[in-house]
């Protein structure tokens, strides 16, 4: 995370950039930092990134070349595919919905969300290139200081007792989402920050590093979330896999290199058993899986009226179980976004409880198939396909890192794993981490074809 220019070339470097590209930039670091601390200059960051992206593709796109550039690329071609679904199928909507199912514009919008994947990619991997370590970097840091500015809510003390903590991002299972994903990225990456060349950076950035990871590893333990524990199992089997099929004779011969490495490997570790020490940790990792024991038998044929499960695995079985119905109804073009909390207002199958509990259906993949039917998802799907395709061209064409082709394959599998299992598309969480993980990961595949992996 450290090969990024010198501090002192920053302000040479903007002096060759138009003004859109300024703005552009600006707009994205904000975004990247902002989420966690300042959520509303994030979504004011979001919407001034969407109109510098759209000047600088269509009013001074076609002098720099980017206009064509960006109009042959596959990601943004399936957006606007997206974008066109979404208008062609709210018109349908309008005169094949039944009444009381009404598709709301803001889970509309929510589908469209991919297309900061692309935005984010395009200022990391071509318009701020130079300085796309530092802007990763800078969500680290929004994250670590949201998490010290809020020692003092209360937070901090409840997960030192014990207790389940989601330490106000949103509810336990956006938490444990959002620093799962953290520790994978700092994992993969940890050795990047001996690169750095001024030895008190160096220092300060592995202090900061790894202090960072023992915070979030004890707010991540202190979620306590099953399908969270998945997706870091899935994504560390998928690591050490790629791992070893990368693992190849290369010239280290440098002793101290070696040895900063295994001090990198060890030192969160061992900050980690210190600050978990006596904290009861074993028992904290094994809450979520104590649960009663349950039967997926008693949720393949439809429930009876006016059910009402009390566990969270009941909850989600049953939801998928009758969406099934709802799905074999509007297979093609869905019920539209939104529409899963009014059709489960409708639906005999829940409670009074339930309904006033819950208004969506606890995985994502299955909330865009009620959503948009087999038409809209199967757009979804190619985005998916597609970033994978093109995090392999990137790594075999050498422009991406083995460190970053390691961390691409396991946030992806982190990443499917946990939204088997909550709708994540469906809230600012879910949508901050795919935009910034999911571009990072495209913008190098979108760099220069003749610049190599960076170092």
């Amino acid at each position: 995370m450290a090969s990024a220019p010198l501090l002192s070339t920053p302000a040479f470097w903007l002096s060759q950039k138009s003004h859109g590209e300024k703005l552009f930039v600006a707009a994205l670091a904000t975004y990247i930092f902002c989420y966690l601390p300042v959520l509303a200059a994030y979504r004011g960051a979001e919407s001034v990134m969407i109109l510098a992206f759209l000047w600088l593709v269509f009013i001074s796109g076609r002098k720099t070349g980017l206009r064509s550039r960006v109009l042959r690329d596959p990601l943004f071609l399936a957006c606007v595919a997206m974008f066109s679904f979404l208008i062609l199928a709210r018109l349908w909507y309008a005169y094949s919905l039944p009444p009381g199912i009404d598709p709301e514009t803001r889970e509309t919008r929510y589908f469209l969300k991919p297309i900061m994947v692309f935005l984010v990619a395009l200022g990391m991997g071509v318009i701020a290139r130079p300085y796309r370590w530092s802007l990763l970097l800078l969500g680290l840091l929004g994250l670590a200081v949201y998490l010290m500015t809020t020692i003092g809510a209360g937070y901090w003390t409840n997960a030192l007792a014990g207790n389940r903590e989601d330490f106000g991002i949103h509810n336990a299972q956006h938490t444990a989402m959002f620093l799962g994903m953290a520790l994978i990225g700092m994992v993969c990456f940890m050795f990047r920050t001996a690169k750095v060349n001024s030895t008190h950076w160096r220092w300060a950035l592995m202090s900061f590093v790894v202090l960072t990871f023992a915070l979030v590893a004890f707010g991540f333990i202190a979620a306590q979330t099953r399908a969270a524990w998945l997706g870091i199992i899935t994504a560390i089997t998928i690591g050490l896999v790629t791992v070893a099929c990368l693992k190849r004779t290369k010239s280290d011969n440098t002793h101290g290199k070696h040895r900063r490495k295994v001090i990198l490997v060890l030192a969160p570790f061992l900050l980690l058993c210190i600050v978990l020490a006596g904290l009861n940790s074993p028992e904290r990792v094994m809450a979520p899986f104590n649960n009663q024991s349950f039967s997926v038998d008693q949720y393949t044929a439809l429930p009876d009226e006016n059910a009402d499960p009390k566990t969270s695995h009941g909850v989600r079985l049953l939801s998928w179980r009758v969406a099934l119905e709802w799905l074999k109804e509007r297979p093609l073009m869905g019920w539209g976004p939104g529409s899963a909390e009014d059709l489960i207002d409708q639906s005999d199958f829940f409670s009074d409880g339930f309904k006033a509990q819950f208004g969506h259906l606890h995985n994502s993949f299955i909330e865009s198939l009620i959503a948009n039917g087999l038409v809209g998802s199967a757009i979804l799907l190619a985005m998916v396909v597609w970033l994978g395709v093109a995090t392999f061209v990137a790594h075999r064409k050498g422009r991406m890192p083995d460190d970053v082709f390691v961390f691409a394959l396991s946030f992806f599998g982190f990443w499917v794993a946990i939204n088997l299992f909550e709708s994540y598309t469906l809230y600012t969480t879910g949508h901050y981490i795919n935009a910034v993980a999911g571009g990072f990961i495209y913008s190098f595949y979108l760099q220069s074809h003749h610049e190599d992996a960076s170092p």
